[in-house]
């Protein structure tokens, strides 16, 4: 508790734990504190609070004498996302570093209080600010004929209404003087009336004085030590502390004080009180050391005859020992389960041993009946001003508990001690009265152990115990941070992996239209090359015999050899406005009426250049699209129609229609030509599938013609049937 650990200072994560305001309820009444009393339910909820990522951070200390030498949390600024990782390494470093130290110290084990919690105040009005006069005074062995004060160790009180224990009320402001004799104070060693203290929880707070142990421990000082309170935990506008236990410092030993005098308390017999303060029961457990073992337990089940009977047992030392204290640590039973004071003796008595001139006997010297009421469940229980030379001490149990009929007597260990060190550690220990048949090893009595632990000095055992505060601080500060930063990354992570998939989806998705794209742009090039290729190559070829068909036409004689050249003339134009056709459809992906008209009349100029041609189409023609099969049904009803007329009709003139008439389209084709009998059939024209072509397009074809007054084709089509797929094809004449 005196010194951050350099791990904590290293990463600047010092946090301590934070105050908070006690929760009280006044109109409570409760029976835990006085058994009907009107006593309102109080703790304080010690919370360890843990500000990560630029957040303020808690303050902590370094040395508990003097706010000003605070040394404060820094805020610990966001960390990078490409900094995680390293971090959560540094971390479970710390972590393990931490936690080794913190294994090193004992373990803080406090137990479950029956009674004697320690000192609590009245309730005061909350008062707003620091008060200048304190609120509540306790002075410590004032006028008591004893040795130099050197500090004092304050125990926080514990709340025992749940499970898990926490601490409780611990004063917030105050100031620890030297007091004299007459109660005057001579040198303030403590001050903190400036600033919160940092809640402890419920481990101890040593408050060492360097100045005094500078000083010769001196014998017959009345001075004593004051604790003024200024602040404690305030709720529903009232103000008050407590105080479990108090220990002064002097050598190399930890006192209880033997005079404790306040300006006021809440009384409540057994529970709270100011003469508990300096109770023989202490309430942070027993001082061992981490679990080392499993040996250093006596468990004596007794017949029922030893309920009436004690029990003596002797610790005879190897040399006459000034004798300071007898601590007595209760067992554990052997079930495994948890029985606070299992097996220990309800009545305990001793005597002093001295022996006599001839050193054969002893001469008895019984000390004062002391009081061990109630239970001490796992706390160790420390009987002083035993202070005198003994060869060796007889210790008398009685009254001990029965569990199911059996009674058992059961104990950790007997400690005899004098400034700090232990004078019965493997000494003789015997029985010296109890009808007994059964006596099992009594050496593990005297053994320094407890439940497989070691038995630390009471000094060393509260020193660590608050050494291991900024251990216990700094560790949850970097568990919190871990958790935090490991939430954080597995965030990144998840995000990270969806982005990629995302990512790696959308990159195959460009890439699948990135590749159908390179098709069809490839496809593209190789089918305009195609078209350009079969219209340089094909389409010049087909002009070419269509203009030397028309020459030989004119140079030939024979009335068959010109017909049959004008019919090769012909094919040829059709073929080649066919090709042109075939080359305008596969470069359309859609095709729209207008366009489709358009091409039409194309076809005609080119294979009607024998005949004056006239062509009306509509300007404000529908721009509907028109369905693909419907225009091959169409193309090829218009290629049959112009054909027969450049074919048979041998007409001069050549009139085409188009006309838009309500919903509907109307095509009509005429000429000047030879006419015919249309009632009469004439193979290879194709004017039954010219009918059944109007059919399919879901229109209707009307014919006139008659001998030497041509012929007139009419195609009437519903607009709507644009659209239509045609399910059938026909074979044209030509």
């Amino acid at each position: 508790m005196n010194v951050l650990s350099p791990a904590a200072k290293n990463l600047l994560l010092n946090k301590e734990m934070r105050e908070c305001s006690t929760t009280i309820r006044p109109r409570v009444r409760a029976s835990w504190l006085g058994h009907g009393l009107r006593l309102p339910l109080f703790c304080g909820l010690c919370i360890l609070t843990i500000f990560i990522d630029g957040i303020e951070a808690a303050e902590g200390y370094s040395d508990p004498l003097n706010p000003s030498q605070v040394e404060w949390g820094l805020n610990s600024s966001k960390v990078p996302f490409y900094e995680i990782p390293a971090r959560i390494e540094k971390l479970e470093e710390l972590i393990s570093e931490e936690t080794q130290a913190l294994e090193a110290l004992a373990p803080l084990q406090p137990a479950k209080q029956f009674d004697q919690f320690g000192y609590h105040s009245d309730y005061l009005p909350a008062v707003k600010g620091v008060p200048e006069l304190p609120l509540w005074t306790l002075d410590f062995d004032n006028g008591v004929k004893t040795r130099r004060i050197l500090g004092i160790v304050l125990v926080p009180a514990i709340d025992e209404r749940s499970a898990e224990l926490q601490g409780y009320a611990f004063p917030k402001r105050f100031r620890i003087s030297s007091v004299n004799s007459k109660g005057e104070v001579e040198r303030v060693y403590v001050d903190w009336t400036e600033r919160d203290f940092p809640d402890p929880g419920m481990r101890p707070v040593v408050f060492k004085f360097p100045s005094q142990y500078a000083l010769v421990a001196t014998d017959g000082l009345r001075s004593g030590l004051r604790l003024e309170v200024f602040s404690g935990a305030e709720d529903n506008g009232l103000e008050f502390f407590s105080l479990a236990r108090a220990h002064l410092i002097r050598t190399n030993e930890v006192h209880s004080p033997r005079r404790v005098t306040v300006s006021s308390s809440f009384e409540s017999a057994p529970y709270w009180g100011a003469e508990y303060l300096s109770s023989p029961r202490h309430t942070l457990g027993m001082p061992l050391s981490s679990k080392n073992g499993s040996d250093g337990n006596l468990v004596w089940p007794l017949s029922v005859s030893k309920l009436d009977s004690p029990i003596v047992l002797r610790i005879e030392l190897d040399k006459l020992e000034q004798l300071g204290w007898v601590s007595l640590f209760p067992g554990k039973s052997p079930d495994g389960i948890d029985v606070p004071g299992y097996g220990f003796p309800k009545s305990i008595r001793f005597v002093r041993l001295q022996k006599k001139h001839d050193r054969n006997n002893y001469r008895r010297l019984p000390v004062e009946d002391r009081s061990f009421a109630g239970n001490p469940g796992n706390n160790m229980v420390r009987v002083t001003d035993l202070g005198r030379k003994v060869d060796a001490l007889e210790i008398e149990l009685n009254d001990f508990p029965v569990y199911q009929g059996q009674p058992v007597l059961a104990l950790g260990e007997i400690e005899l001690s004098f400034n700090g060190l232990n004078i019965s550690k493997g000494r003789n220990i015997s029985l010296r009265h109890g009808d007994v048949e059964y006596v099992p090893d009594l050496s593990v009595l005297v053994d320094g152990r407890v439940d497989g632990r070691t038995v630390l000095p009471l000094p060393k055992w509260i020193d660590q115990l608050a050494a291991g505060k900024p251990h216990v601080a700094s560790l949850a500060t970097f568990e919190v941070e871990h958790s935090r930063l490991s939430e954080r990354w597995q965030i990144i992570r998840e995000r990270s992996l969806i982005s990629f998939g995302v990512l790696l989806l959308f990159g195959v998705l460009a890439f699948v239209y990135w590749m159908r794209r390179s098709r069809k742009m490839a496809q593209l090039r190789l089918r305009q090359q195609i078209h350009s290729d079969l219209h340089d190559e094909v389409g010049s070829n087909l002009g070419s015999i269509s203009i030397m068909a028309e020459q030989l036409e004119n140079l030939a004689k024979d009335e068959q050899i010109k017909e049959g050249l004008e019919d090769l003339s012909l094919l040829g134009r059709e073929a080649y406005a066919s090709l042109r056709e075939v080359i305008w459809l596969v470069d359309q992906s859609t095709i729209h009426l207008p366009v489709l008209l358009q091409k039409l009349a194309e076809r005609a100029e080119r294979v009607l250049n024998h005949a004056e041609l006239s062509i009306e189409i509509p300007e404000h023609c529908p721009d509907q699209i028109v369905s693909l099969n419907f225009k091959r049904h169409l193309i090829m009803f218009f290629k049959e129609v112009v054909h027969n007329c450049a074919r048979h009709a041998q007409a001069s003139k050549v009139h085409i229609a188009v006309s838009i008439t309500g919903k509907k389209l109307k095509l009509a084709v005429s000429d000047d030509g030879c006419g015919f009998d249309a009632t009469e059939k004439f193979p290879g024209w194709g004017l039954s599938s010219l009918k059944k072509r109007a059919q399919e397009m879901g229109g209707e074809m009307e014919l006139s013609s008659s001998s030497g007054k041509g012929t007139t084709i009419v195609l009437e089509l519903p607009l709507a049937s644009l659209t239509n797929e045609a399910s059938h094809s026909y074979r044209t004449s030509n």
